[in-house]
């Protein structure tokens, strides 16, 4: 791994560990914070869902990042963006208030998908994680067993 795409790595894996903390902060004080909110999602069935999304997602995403699981990276990483745009807009028009974990998950969530294409391209692999490698140089280069054919 070069110096360069070991930086892209570890940012892009920085904020994917950051989503699921946003997740975490959800959880236990954005109910203080943000007392409309579980009204908002429906009761505590939508703004748990929303939190336990959060988290889920932020740790999946980074073991994708980080080369442990095969999992679409980008995509997810873009969810949490437009997520978060659309929690920042609408919480500025209707309250009147600054959304300060939604505007971290949406800049986390482009840091992520951003760095994530940045590392894929020096690596030479598919940035998502999901297609298939070509040949079985590719994937001994990439430290994944891919089975022999014969």
């Amino acid at each position: 791994m070069s110096k360069e795409e070991a930086l892209y790595q570890s940012l892009a894996s920085c904020g994917a560990a950051l989503v699921a903390f946003i997740g975490v902060c959800h959880e236990f004080i954005g109910h203080i914070v943000f007392p409309w909110g579980p009204a908002l999602l429906g009761g505590p069935i939508g703004w748990h869902g929303l939190g336990l999304f959060a988290i889920a997602s932020g740790l999946l995403v980074l073991g994708g990042t980080l080369r442990l699981i095969r999992f679409p990276v980008v995509p997810f990483a873009l969810v949490a963006v437009a997520i978060g745009i659309v929690l920042v807009i609408f919480t500025a028009i209707v309250h009147h208030q600054f959304h300060m974990f939604a505007f971290a998950a949406a800049a986390a969530g482009a840091t992520t998908a951003f760095f994530h294409r940045k590392a894929a391209a020096q690596q030479g692999a598919p940035a998502d994680g999901l297609a298939s490698l070509r040949s079985g140089k590719t994937a001994a280069k990439l430290g994944r067993w891919v089975p022999r054919k014969r």
